[in-house]
């Protein structure tokens, strides 16, 4: 894998409690660096990025300039070519060097100050192995462009630790996961997934399965990075193929809502049209959002359905 290495020389004053994973791609993380380097100070803390090909070295300089002023070890590896997202991460892991590591995708925003020692003392437990913090929308802006996925994300994924630990594995994503390293070199990223989404959903299920439990803990960050409707659609029809691949190799995916749905409107004829109806009714500002919502998650499980036909 060709990749260049920048790291900003600083030697941690104390053994290393947690490395900060963050893949990017295409975008720019500075304003996660910035909330991070505030919290960050005398901790036990490593920082460690991942361009994941993204090709701007406006970004690169610029990072490399922020990663210079930090006071904790930073570094920041940037790979010459496209990888995908598990490959990206497990580079993350074979660089980290604390015992845990804490990825945090790079369009996350911690919502409280003690985001990062709230971590640590976690790390710091002997019996953590896996813990999801969550995520959440209350930094997100009020706009028309990101209403529809602001409304969806927090039907389906903004829970409490307490609702998310009754679904377990099935309930996590890496934008916000503590896991300890040993389990991660055992158990890595299956980088035979390519496209959008499952890859962390895949992974925690198959450490579940090693007897890895995940401890599901209220350390929320705001998810960013949130699409306009056009986008979300767009993912969602292209995660069909790796939804498949989830349903073929763990028999748990059976139990959910969206696999029955997904099931259901396999039998169902006509379905291209349905779609075609239904993207009309989803970009349409002039419906009520949870119209709209109820829809998009209709057209995810069409796209879901086509793919298990």
């Amino acid at each position: 894998m060709s990749e260049t290495i920048f790291t900003n020389g600083v030697k941690a004053e104390s053994p290393l409690a947690l490395s900060i994973a963050t893949p990017f791609f295409r975008n720019d993380p500075s304003e996660l660096l910035d909330i991070l380097s505030n919290q960050m100070a005398g901790e036990a803390v490593e920082l460690i990025m991942v361009d994941d090909g993204s090709g701007d070295p406006s970004v690169t300089a610029k990072l490399e300039a922020t990663l210079h002023s930090l006071n904790v070890p930073a570094s920041l590896i940037t790979l010459h070519a496209n990888q995908g997202r598990s490959a990206a991460r497990n580079r993350l892991i074979a660089a980290a060097k604390a015992p845990f590591i804490l990825f945090l995708d790079s369009d996350m925003a911690p919502d409280a100050p003690s985001f990062v020692s709230d971590w640590l003392q976690l790390a710091r437990d002997p019996a953590t192995e896996i813990a999801y913090g969550g995520f959440s929308t209350l930094q997100v802006p009020d706009c028309a462009a990101l209403a529809l996925a602001k409304m969806v994300a927090e039907k389906s994924d903004c829970a409490s630790a307490g609702e998310r630990q009754s679904r377990g594995a099935l309930a996590v994503a890496t934008s916000n996961l503590l896991v300890r390293k040993t389990i991660l070199d055992d158990t890595p990223f299956d980088a035979g997934f390519s496209g959008w989404g499952w890859e962390d959903v895949d992974w925690a299920l198959r450490a579940d399965a090693k007897g890895h439990a995940v401890r599901h803990v209220d350390i929320p960050a705001t998810h960013l990075g949130l699409d306009d409707a056009a986008t979300l659609l767009d993912k969602f029809a292209k995660a069909g193929p790796n939804f498949r691949k989830m349903v073929e190799r763990h028999p748990s995916m059976a139990a959910l809502p969206g696999t029955k749905l997904a099931q259901t409107l396999a039998r169902v004829p006509g379905r291209a049209m349905i779609k075609s109806v239904l993207k009309a009714l989803v970009l349409s500002e002039a419906l009520p959002l949870a119209i709209r919502s109820q829809g998009a998650r209709l057209w995810r499980a069409l796209w879901a359905a086509d793919a298990l036909r």
